[in-house]
């Protein structure tokens, strides 16, 4: 009898643990959206003020690196047939971003970009600058470079564990902090920029050749300023 229940209870862990490793193999549906934080800067007398509210972000291929607590880790590299192009102001891209991903909890979820395509801008961001009642100068920030950007992603609380579970629908949001990407610039370089002409209208023109102090104050500030949260 002793033996009977001994080899019930070793079928039952056997069973259990066979049970326990399709969970953590069984793949979610993890989608992915993009989006921005807008800046408004304002001088105390309000005479003028700066606004970045409209931005796009082109994507050439995204990695995945993900570190589970009990089953195997999970990697993939997800290259775009065409590069997505991401609205960031009104999170509209030109395809659907989804992938099934196994299951389980993630101590650590890093996330590689690869952007820029050919002599798309990979990153281009726009706004504008008043410089009184009725004098208003669009404002046009491009950034041309090919790069690859790794985030350490977080969830909505702001911590590294990640829970990806069948129970919940999962989405993971890459999100531009734009306040934290302009945080060297001030109102008085955006006062005394330079203007080119666009299409006849006077522009405030942000780049590697047209404003190039400010262009780079916001460029080395990049790499920190994207987030992924999973929530």
């Amino acid at each position: 009898m002793k033996r009977e229940i001994i080899f019930l209870v070793v079928i039952f862990n056997l069973l259990f643990s066979s049970c326990e490793k399709d969970e953590y193999t069984k793949p979610i549906e993890v989608s992915f959206g993009f989006t921005m934080d807008s800046l408004q800067l304002t001088e105390s007398t309000k005479s003028s003020s700066f606004t970045i509210d409209k931005g796009s972000l082109v994507v050439e291929t995204l990695e995945f690196d993900g570190r589970r607590e009990q089953g195997d880790d999970y990697f993939f590299t997800s290259e775009f047939s065409t590069p997505l192009q991401a609205g960031l102001h009104n999170q509209i891209m030109n395809q659907n971003v989804s992938y099934d991903i196994p299951q389980g909890i993630y101590n650590r979820i890093e996330l590689t970009l690869s952007i820029g395509y050919g002599n798309e801008n990979a990153l281009c961001l726009e706004g504008n600058f008043n410089r009184g009642p009725f004098d208003e100068v669009p404002v046009l920030f491009e950034y041309a470079f090919q790069e690859q950007i790794r985030i350490n992603a977080r969830n909505k609380e702001g911590g590294e564990q990640i829970v990806l579970s069948k129970d919940n629908p999962v989405k993971a949001t890459v999100r531009i902090n734009v306040p934290n990407l302009f945080q060297f610039v001030n109102m008085n370089m955006i006062k005394n920029a330079e203007t080119v002409q666009i299409n006849g209208q006077e522009v405030i023109r942000i780049n590697k050749e047209t404003n190039n102090t400010i262009f780079n104050l916001i460029a080395t500030k990049l790499d920190n300023s994207i987030q992924v949260v999973f929530e």
